[in-house]
C-alpha cells in the first residue's frame, strides 16, 4: 500500500471513529486518551523493537555467511546427484559419508559456537543446500592424494606415470562423457581388472560403463583413426582387487581431474608424453593394416623368392605363419588387431598361395627351426593320457619341466612362454592350468612316478636313523629325503613338492597322520 493510500485510510479511520462517538462523552475521551497518550509511545516502542529485530537478523546473517563460508572450507563435503551419495576429503582420501554425519558434525559446530543456536536448523539447511550444489568432481585433488594412486599403479600396471596418467584421463574422460568415439584396445589378461575398475566406479560414484570403450578384440567396425592402444602391464594375481578397494574413489576422482585438467586423453598424448609413448598409442590411428603386415613380413618371413632360385622348395604353412603372427602382436605388446582372414589376404598378394597345402611358397622364417623342433619333441616323447583307470595316479608335468625336457634331448634353450604359445596354438586340445601345469601328459624319458617310487628305499633308511622317538615324520622331511636320493644318484630331474606330496596322499593314505605326516609304520610295509 502507497504512503498516499495509508494517509487516507489512517485519517478515515480516525474521522469514522470520531464520529462514531462524538455522542458518547467516556468513548470520546478514551478515544482521545489513546490516541494523545498511548499510540505514540506504542509506535515508538513498534519502531525500536523493529530496528532491534533488524539489526538482530542483519547480524546473525553475517555471522551465518561467515560461518557457513568457514564451515565449507574447513571442511570439504561434495555430492553428486546421479547416486544422492554424500563425499568428505580429508586432504589424502576421499570416502562417502552419511548425511546424518555431515548433519551432526554442523549442528554440534553451531553448538560450540552458540551464537547460531536460535539459527541452527536454518543454517544446517543452508548448508546441506549448498553442499549438493558442490560436485565431487569440483574437488581438485591434493598432491598427496595423486601421488598415492600413480604410486598405487605404477610401475606395477604402467610402466610409466605418463602411461598411468593416460589411462587415468582416459576413465576421467568417460566420467565426464567426452570422447565417446574412441576405442582403446587392452590386453585379454588385463580385462578383469577394467571390469573391476567398473564396478569400483558404479559403486563408489554410481557411474557405469566409465570403462565400456575398453576392448580386447578388434571389430572390423573399429576404425583404426578411432583406436587408441594402452600399455597395461599384464598382471595374473588377483592383488588389483584389493588395491581397488582402497583407492577406487580416489582413482576415481584423479582420473575427473585429470580429464578436466588436460582437456582429454588425446590432448594429453598430443602435449604431455615422450615420442616412445605416443607412437605405441597412435600405432593403429598413424597406419593402415597394409603397413602393419609389411612390418611383420619384414621381421618374421624370409623371401626366398628374392634370392633368383627356381629350385625353391622353401614354404610355410598357415597355421605356421598364423602362429609367427601371434608373436609379432606379443613381442609388440600389441592386441588382436586383424581379422586373420584380412592378414592372409594382404600375404596372398605378396607372395604365391598354395590352396591345397594351405601354405605359402617360396618363404620361410628364422624362427620356425626352435618351433619346428620344440613341436617334433614333443610328438615324439610326450604321451597323452586320456583313458586312466581310476586306480592309477594321474600323470602331469609342468611347463619348466617340459622345458627343462627339450633342452636335455636337444641341446637347446626354450623359455617357458614360447613353449606356452606352442601348445596353446598347436595343441589347443591339451588342458593346461594356470598357465603352468599341463595334464594328463607324461614324458617317455622320465616317469616321475617311478623315481618317486624308487626313492622309498633310500627315504625309509633315513627314517630307521633318525635320532626322534616319534612315530610321525613330517611330509616336507620326507621330500627333502627325495631330494637328497636324487642328487645322490645323479638324477638330472626333480618333481615338485606339489607333485610330490599329491603322489604321496595317493600312494600312502592309510599312513597319512593330521594331513602333513606320515606314520613311521609306513618303513615295515
Amino acid at each position: 500500500m502507497s504512503d498516499t493510500n495509508i494517509e487516507i485510510t489512517c485519517s478515515e479511520t480516525l474521522k469514522n471513529l470520531l464520529e462514531k462517538y462524538k455522542d458518547n462523552e467516556y468513548m470520546y475521551q478514551r478515544l482521545y486518551s489513546h490516541v494523545v497518550n498511548y499510540l505514540p509511545n506504542t509506535l515508538e516502542i513498534e519502531m525500536k523493537n523493529h530496528e532491534e529485530r533488524v539489526n538482530r537478523n542483519n547480524f546473525l546473517t553475517n555471522e551465518q555467511k561467515v560461518f557457513i563460508k568457514v564451515f565449507l572450507n574447513k571442511n570439504k563435503y561434495y555430492y553428486l546427484s546421479n547416486n544422492n551419495f554424500f563425499y568428505y576429503y580429508d586432504g589424502e582420501k576421499y570416502l562417502i559419508i552419511k548425511e546424518d554425519d555431515i548433519i551432526h558434525k554442523i549442528l554440534t559446530t553451531i553448538s560450540k559456537d552458540r551464537v547460531l543456536i536460535q539459527w541452527k536448523y536454518k543454517t544446517k539447511i543452508s548448508i546441506i543446500n549448498l553442499i549438493k550444489e558442490r560436485s565431487l568432481f569440483s574437488c581438485i585433488p591434493e598432491t598427496d592424494t595423486i601421488q598415492n594412486v600413480l604410486n598405487a599403479i605404477c610401475p606395477s600396471y604402467f610402466t610409466s606415470k605418463n602411461s598411468a596418467k593416460y589411462f587415468l584421463t582416459i576413465i576421467g574422460d568417460n566420467i565426464h562423457k567426452k570422447s565417446s568415439h574412441l576405442i582403446f584396445y587392452i590386453s585379454q589378461q588385463m580385462k578383469q581388472f577394467i571390469n573391476e575398475v567398473d564396478n569400483v566406479a558404479v559403486l563408489s560414484i554410481g557411474h557405469s560403463n566409465v570403462t565400456n570403450n575398453f576392448m580386447v578384440k578388434y571389430h572390423e567396425n573399429h576404425s583404426y583413426e578411432n583406436c587408441r592402444l594402452i600399455k597395461i602391464n599384464n598382471y595374473s594375481n588377483n592383488v588389483w582387487r584389493e588395491l581397488l578397494k582402497k583407492i577406487g574413489l580416489d582413482m576415481m576422482c584423479v582420473s575427473a581431474y585429470y580429464s578436466s585438467c588436460y582437456e582429454n586423453s588425446d590432448k594429453f598424448i598430443e602435449t604431455k608424453v615422450d615420442e616412445e609413448l605416443k607412437t605405441y598409442t597412435y600405432y593403429l590411428k598413424n597406419n593402415k593394416q597394409e603397413y602393419i603386415a609389411n612390418e611383420f613380413c619384414n621381421k618374421f618371413i624370409l623371401d626366398n623368392n628374392n634370392d633368383n632360385n627356381d629350385n625353391n622348395d622353401n614354404k610355410l604353412e598357415w597355421k605356421n605363419i598364423h602362429f609367427l603372427w601371434k608373436q609379432f602382436l606379443s613381442d609388440n605388446n600389441l592386441p588382436n588387431i586383424m581379422y586373420t582372414t584380412s592378414l592372409k589376404n594382404i600375404l596372398k598378394e605378396k607372395y604365391t598361395y598354395d590352396e591345397v597345402s594351405d601354405s605359402f611358397k617360396g618363404i620361410t622364417s628364422k624362427y620356425l627351426p626352435i618351433y619346428r623342433d620344440f613341436i617334433n619333441f614333443w610328438n615324439s616323447t610326450i604321451k597323452i593320457d586320456t583313458e586312466l583307470s581310476n586306480n592309477n595316479f594321474y600323470n602331469e608335468l609342468e611347463i619348466d619341466e617340459i622345458c627343462s625336457l627339450f633342452k636335455i634331448k636337444t641341446k637347446q634353450s626354450i623359455s617357458e612362454e614360447i613353449v606356452l604359445k606352442i601348445l596353446t596354438h598347436f595343441f589347443p586340445n591339451i588342458e593346461i592350468v594356470d598357465n603352468k601345469f599341463i595334464l594328463n601328459v607324461r614324458s617317455i624319458y622320465w616317469d616321475k612316478n617311478e623315481d618317486i617310487y624308487s626313492s622309498f628305499e633310500f627315504i625309509k633308511n633315513k627314517i630307521l636313523h633318525l635320532d626322534d622317538d616319534s612315530n610321525l615324520v613330517p611330509i616336507d622331511d620326507i621330500y627333502n629325503y627325495y631330494k637328497e636320493c636324487c642328487y645322490h644318484n645323479s638324477m638330472r630331474l626333480l618333481v615338485s613338492k606339489r607333485y610330490f606330496e599329491n603322489y604321496i596322499y595317493y600312494k600312502l593314505p592309510n599312513y597319512i597322520v593330521y594331513d602333513k605326516f606320515i606314520n613311521t609304520n609306513w618303513i615295515f610295509n
